[in-house]
């Protein structure tokens, strides 16, 4: 990391910025949990604002985020930029009510759980168990986190068979977003 990155992610770290970019695997997942827990001890910082630009990733990295997000004494307001998808959308939708903010060129993707799984017959039984959990764990979060309320309206608008791309538009009404962040164009420099 070059010394201008690590001034810049001290600059972050100083307004309690969390930037969530890319796949969530185990990796990203500790960083966040480590800096959710740094701000908590810190006592810097009044909120967390956590950046999202994500296309997904593993249910677990996700999970363990959403844990930590869940556990903190400071509200965690959540953006959504360029695209939140799959787990990505799961972290975004667990932000603070009402702090929930995406821009107009969003791209949000929800869909089933899916997996691949590789094993003799007794290792695919004991898979199917965690894949049947971890789908009961995404069908908790849509509920507890959006405005659908029930398994079945989620199942028809937002869990269905195959990928349910949203607009920003959708995402307020089935109440996954707050707010659509009206975006300011620079032209030539100036504000419009």
């Amino acid at each position: 990391m070059s010394k201008d990155d690590k001034v810049k992610d001290r600059e972050l770290k100083d307004f309690g910025i969390i930037y969530l970019s890319g796949v969530i695997e185990d990796e990203a997942s500790e960083t966040v949990c480590k800096e959710i827990i740094e701000y908590n001890i810190s006592g810097k910082v009044d909120h967390i604002q956590m950046i999202i630009n994500s296309s997904g990733g593993s249910c677990p990295a996700g999970f363990a985020m959403i844990d930590i997000m869940e556990w903190s004494q400071l509200p965690i307001y959540t953006t959504g930029i360029g695209m939140i998808a799959s787990m990505g959308l799961l972290v975004f939708m667990t932000g603070t009510k009402g702090r929930r903010v995406i821009t107009p060129r969003t791209s949000l993707l929800s869909h089933r759980y899916s997996d691949i799984s590789l094993g003799n017959h007794s290792q695919l039984l004991a898979g199917r168990k965690e894949q049947d959990l971890e789908h009961t764990r995404i069908v908790n979060h849509y509920l507890r986190y959006s405005e659908i309320d029930s398994k079945e309206k989620l199942e028809e608008y937002l869990l269905r068979d195959v990928d349910t791309w949203l607009t920003p538009e959708e995402a307020i009404q089935f109440g996954i977003a707050d707010v659509i962040e009206p975006l300011n164009p620079q032209i030539n420099g100036e504000r419009r």
